[in-house]
């Protein structure tokens, strides 16, 4: 396999142009931070940023967790990639991920300040510091799954290659050893949310309850309601389930698993019965 290096210190922007360099190098695999990365999916890893400590996210940028570096190397094997980008601070970085992953050595190195100007990396590195922002070269939806609670957001890098007009979609996030970076959404917020979002449908009368279930890959809801008679429920329901789902979503990036919906009682208005009685 060919490798590829690309190199610049911490925050200086590799990753926001890893995508772009890819595609022109003709690099269908990346690897950055612990993840490898193929046309802006997921294959495999854990990414760096989750890590909680500094020491933590550098062992599991270089692949220091033997699960973590087989299930790496198994997935680089399985895409039948010839070439591969891999993001790291320093030329002795790249080259020990390269022995952990027994690849056979770096063909090819890029500075950072081979593909971006001095402003533009003095302008990155003062985001990384000032806002504790990472990014990521996958789009959000990607992402979300490994960043469960944590807020993430999108950038969309746009460039014209041989007359065609191209984007790639990126995320950004705050990493959890970064001080700025802990921002964790607690249940709390999430049942607000669905208070307010339950206050604009008429049909539910209130909620009894709203379990909130976290897993590695997102949230279930388990949601107790009661109704108000004269709706069809069927229908009305799967509409505020999609709503549900799209608003957590859109609030935090957040990979919303499973909605479900429990009718615990009706809340009969007093004009909706006698309108009934007088029918029989």
């Amino acid at each position: 396999m060919e490798v590829y290096a690309l190199i610049g210190p911490s925050g200086s922007g590799k990753s926001h142009r890893a995508r772009v360099l890819a595609y022109d190098y003709g690099i269908p695999l990346i690897l950055d931070d612990g993840l490898l990365i193929k046309e802006g999916k997921i294959l495999a890893g854990r990414s760096a940023k989750r890590e909680n400590s500094r020491l933590a996210a550098i062992k599991r940028a270089i692949f220091h967790d033997e699960n973590h570096r087989e299930e790496v190397c198994q997935a680089i094997e399985n895409s039948g990639a010839e070439r591969i980008l891999i993001l790291g601070t320093s030329l002795e970085m790249v080259e020990k991920i390269v022995e952990q992953l027994e690849l056979t050595g770096i063909n090819t190195t890029i500075m950072i300040d081979e593909i971006a100007s001095p402003d533009e990396i003095e302008r990155a590195i003062s985001v990384r510091k000032r806002e504790g922002k990472h990014v990521i070269p996958v789009p959000k939806i990607e992402v979300r799954k490994q960043f469960l609670g944590y807020f993430t957001d999108s950038l969309r890098v746009l460039f014209n290659r041989e007359q065609n007009d191209l984007s790639r979609e990126s995320s950004i996030v705050r990493a959890r050893f970064s001080y700025l970076g802990n921002l964790i959404v607690y249940n709390k917020v999430f049942r607000d949310t669905v208070l307010y979002l339950t206050s604009q449908y008429e049909g539910i009368a209130y909620l009894r309850n709203v379990g909130i279930i976290k897993r590695e890959e997102g949230l279930l809801f388990e949601i107790n309601l009661v109704a108000r008679y004269g709706y069809d429920f069927p229908t009305y329901l799967e509409e505020y389930r999609q709503q549900l789902a799209a608003e957590m979503e859109n609030f935090a990036g957040i990979n919303v698993l499973k909605i479900d919906l429990e009718i615990a009682g009706m809340e009969v208005e007093e004009d909706d019965f006698s309108s009934s009685a007088g029918s029989w």
